[in-house]
């Protein structure tokens, strides 16, 4: 994978509360004792500049949440060579929860773009947390899981109607080879 640059930031610097973190929707349904269980879990870590928090194909499996700073999620694809960008995260956004959900190896690259604060859940973290937190994490996933397939499906339909039927149906046909269920 070739070396991965930083880019100049955009103006967000803002600090996300800690008490806000409660707010996020993977959160949000737990009960105060269950919130203090989860919040001995969550470990603080400090990304640099450039940092790469985690590499595409890493077997790392542990969720971040923003307290500061930019991330930018990076994707190495075959058929269409390059280094892309899928997303840029601000204070606030979730990463990496996937990754801690199915155990697989990361799908993606995690860089730092200014100094970062985050909070860390690991998997092992997850597992010590009481039976009925990881039965609420779970739960607020699966909401979250649906709601960005929805997007995938509007996404395709988008396509559907841009390219053309045979481009999204071949598109689709590989996916499934690839993704089989």
């Amino acid at each position: 994978m070739r070396q991965i640059r930083p880019q100049a930031p955009m103006s967000s610097t803002r600090h996300f509360p800690f008490e806000r973190v409660r707010e996020h929707l993977l959160f949000q349904s737990l009960e105060d004792a269950e919130w203090q269980a989860l919040t001995t879990a969550l470990l603080p870590s400090r990304f640099q500049p450039g940092h790469v928090i985690f590499q595409e194909g890493d077997p790392s499996s542990d969720l971040y949440v923003i307290l500061s700073g930019v991330v930018e999620l990076r994707r190495q694809y075959v058929r269409h060579p390059g280094d892309y960008l899928l997303a840029t995260l601000h204070a606030g956004r979730v990463f990496g929860e996937l990754s801690l959900l199915t155990g697989r190896r990361r799908s993606f690259t995690a860089v730092s773009l200014m100094e970062v604060q985050t909070l860390r859940l690991s998997t092992e973290g997850l597992i010590l947390l009481p039976l009925e937190v990881q039965v609420k994490l779970y739960r607020a996933w699966s909401s979250i899981i649906s709601e960005r397939l929805y997007w995938i499906d509007s996404m395709f339909t988008d396509l559907l109607e841009q390219r053309g039927v045979e481009n999204v149906a071949s598109a689709m046909a590989l996916l499934h080879q690839r993704y089989p269920s």
